[in-house]
This record gives C-alpha cells, sequence and structure tokens, in this order.
C-alpha cells in the first residue's frame, strides 16, 4: 500500500473518491481520532469475544474526570430557561463574552479587549481556528508551523487550500523553537505562522523570550500569527506561561484561540474562543456563520456560571492540575522502566508525551495499528504531527491512574515479543 497519512487507510479502509471532492481527498480524520474509531470497531468485535481485554487509551486527550457539579448545576438551570432552545447571537451571548475579556485580561495581560468587536463563541477550539485560517489564507498560500504539530491544524490549513510548511522543533532541552529556521522558511507565498502553546503533542511550553523573537518575524514579514492556547492552565515545575497575544507590536495581527473543554472538563460541550483585531474578527464570523451560526446555547450558559465563580473555578481547577501532575508523574515512571525502548523529554505542559521508540523498525503509523490490535493500547503515531514526528509516538495521562500501570504492563510484554524486529 501507498504510504498514507491516514491510521484507517493503514489499517485497510479503502476511501471512495468517486463525487468526492479532491479538496476534500487530500485531508484526513485526524489519526487522534482514527484510532479511537478503529478501537470502537475491534471493542464491537470483542463482545463476539468475551475473553479480550478491554482497551486502554493513551490516545485522545480527554480528562477523566467529570465536569464540576456547579457547572453542571448551571447546565441543568439553563434547560428550563426558554432561551436555551434558541440560537444566541453568532458571536456569542454578550455577557459571555464580556467574562472571556476580563479573564484575558486578568490572567494573560492583554489591555482594553473590546468585547463585542474583539471577541467571538466558537464550538471549541477547533471551530475557532478552522475560521482563523479560512479568513486568513487563499489557494496556495503557506503557512509555517512547527513539527511535530497538532494533527488537526495540518488538516485545516489543508482543507482551506493552504500549504503546511513545516519548522523542526529542537528536541533537546524540550521540543522549543528554532527561530532561525522559521525565518528562513519564509517565502513570498508565506501567509501565517500557526503555533499551538503548551503544546501538543510534545508538552513543551514556548518561552517569552521565544514567543517575542517569533513575533519580531510576524511583523516584519506582514505575517498572521495565529495561536492555540487550549492547555495554557496546565503548566508543571514552576514554568511560567506568557501568551504571544500580549505583545502590543502585534496586537493588530495576532489571532488566539483557546477552549473550555480541557479546563473545566467539558469536551463534550464543544465551546471555545477567539480573540483578534475587530477587523479580523469581522471576517471570521462570516465563516463562523457559514459553518455553525452559533456555539451551543446551553454550553455557553454553562461556561458563563464558570467563569462568574471564580472560587469553585479555582478549586475544580487545582484538583485537575494536581491530578495531571500525579498522572505524569506515573507515566514517566513507567517510561523510564522501559529506557531500552524509548526515550522522551519530560512535558512542561498540557498532558501528553511524545517517545521515540527504538524498535521494532516500522513506521509510526503501523506501529501504532499492531499495538492496538496485539496489545490492546491505543498510542498516537508521531507522523501524525508532521514530518519531525516519524518515529515516535504519542502518549496522553489524561485517563485514569489505574490505566497507566496496566497499560505499560502490556506494552512491556508486546514490545519484550518485538526486540529483535
Amino acid at each position: 500500500m501507498k504510504n498514507s497519512r491516514s491510521v484507517i487507510e493503514t489499517a485497510g479502509h479503502k476511501f471512495r473518491t468517486k463525487n468526492i471532492s479532491k479538496r476534500v481527498q487530500k485531508i484526513v480524520i485526524s489519526p487522534i481520532k482514527e484510532m479511537s474509531i478503529l478501537a470502537d470497531a475491534l471493542e464491537e468485535k470483542s463482545n463476539l469475544r468475551k475473553y479480550e481485554k478491554k482497551i486502554i487509551s493513551f490516545g485522545q486527550g480527554i480528562p477523566y474526570l467529570d465536569t464540576p457539579r456547579f457547572i453542571k448545576k448551571a447546565a441543568q438551570k439553563a434547560l428550563g430557561e426558554l432561551s436555551t432552545a434558541f440560537y444566541t447571537l453568532e458571536p456569542g451571548i454578550n455577557e459571555l463574552r464580556e467574562l472571556v475579556a476580563k479573564d484575558l485580561e486578568k490572567n494573560k495581560k492583554i489591555k482594553n479587549i473590546k468585547p463585542k468587536e474583539e471577541i467571538m463563541i466558537t464550538v471549541g477550539c477547533q471551530e475557532a481556528m478552522a475560521c482563523a485560517i479560512a479568513s486568513i489564507i487563499d489557494p496556495g498560500d503557506e503557512v509555517l508551523l512547527p513539527s511535530p504539530t497538532y494533527a488537526s491544524e495540518i488538516e485545516q490549513i489543508i482543507q482551506f487550500g493552504g500549504v503546511p510548511k513545516f519548522v523542526s522543533l529542537i528536541e533537546k532541552d524540550g521540543w522549543h523553537l528554532d527561530i532561525k529556521n522559521f525565518e528562513k522558511k519564509i517565502t513570498k507565498k508565506t501567509k501565517a505562522i500557526l503555533l499551538c502553546n503548551p503544546s501538543n503533542p510534545t508538552g513543551a511550553v514556548f518561552s517569552e523570550k521565544e514567543l517575542r523573537l517569533l513575533a519580531k518575524i510576524v511583523k516584519k514579514y506582514n505575517l498572521v500569527f495565529i495561536i492555540d492556547e487550549t492547555y495554557d492552565f496546565l503548566i508543571y515545575d514552576d514554568v511560567k506561561f506568557f501568551s504571544a497575544a500580549a505583545i502590543g507590536d502585534i496586537r493588530d495581527r495576532v489571532i488566539l484561540c483557546s477552549s473550555f473543554s480541557k479546563k473545566y472538563r467539558m469536551t463534550g460541550y464543544r465551546i471555545g474562543y477567539a480573540f483578534a483585531d475587530a477587523g479580523i474578527i469581522d471576517h471570521m464570523l462570516k465563516v463562523h456563520d457559514a459553518l455553525t451560526v452559533c456555539a451551543p446555547a446551553i454550553s455557553q450558559k454553562a461556561i458563563i456560571a464558570a467563569l462568574k465563580d471564580e472560587n469553585n473555578s479555582l478549586k475544580s481547577l487545582e484538583e485537575l492540575i494536581n491530578k495531571m501532575e500525579h498522572n505524569r508523574k506515573l507515566m514517566c515512571i513507567e517510561l523510564d522502566k522501559m529506557k531500552d525502548v524509548f526515550e522522551y523529554q519530560k512535558p512542561k505542559g498540557a498532558y501528553y508525551i511524545l517517545a521515540k521508540y527504538k524498535y521494532p523498525k516500522i513506521d509510526s503509523f503501523n506501529l501504532a495499528v499492531k499495538i492496538l490490535k496485539e496489545a490492546r493500547v491505543i498510542l498516537i503515531p508521531g507522523a501524525a504531527f508532521g514530518p519531525s514526528g516519524e518515529g515516535y509516538l504519542r502518549f496522553s495521562f489524561a485517563g485514569e491512574p489505574k490505566n497507566i500501570k496496566e497499560g505499560f504492563q502490556r506494552l512491556r510484554l508486546w514490545f519484550g515479543r518485538h526486540k529483535n524486529t
């Protein structure tokens, strides 16, 4: 089979091409989600073979903790309100946009935000990123992004006719930005630089110095800076988070996209936001309206409750951070037990580890599929995150702690059987 960017295709699925646009044929479902789809199909077969073990997931980044009770109560209350059954304003409920602006001003030191002009509420961060990319690029335009980087954002660039251009991260000492190479990769077709910070899949947290140097390049070459800050709250080892959106020199050319999904354990609510110059938001709203009309009213009302109740929000956030820090420790211990197989950089943010594997000598897509089928553990192939990800596997430690030990026990047995392959 030809090399594919699709895990499902690697596993043998044939995609229809008749009546399907060439544009859509070029993109794939994110292998992060494809691995879950494959696992679901295996679980369905397992119902007929009761002896098989339940699949353990180190795949999709879903916190195992439930949504905080005070937020669920707000959602329950919203069910009794007539307005919850209606569309909201396309850019979002005014009160929510005001609360988001206050939060950005307080926690990210972004000054003088105009909520009604510069904030829009979206169906998760992913829709915010789609609106940003669609509003900025034309077919053939290039977008610079680090490699490895978040898989879905690569597909979004291709989906809207753009060309992703990868700049390899410096793995040593924590997957940091290669500023000089970002500038070297700029051409007349370059339209934007896109970052995920803290990084999915590496767990890197880019420093203020790095981001300010990149911002100078953005301004020098008249680019747009698109930043995904979904994991801005999840930082370890006293590392400081800095938002590039706080750099005044690029205020008119930065698009900050973020999510409430992970912070408040609400991945199923599909709720996020974008902050940008009013002139950019004007156009992003066109895309947002065409794609979704508005974010779900009930989800918006739930987030209003989360942002208004600072005490309960802080308690729930502290709980999540403590649980994820504990899981990070557990996973690092297990990876250290497999030094003959894996090398990795300890993450400083988010809940992912990108580990280099030493054997077997097989590409990461086929390896992830084999491990799923034979060890019944979901891992994400590193090549999904760009060319520098080949030879790596991504682990998520967002799941239940008890599964970390069991999952690694299975992996040790599996890799032990493949030591000479």
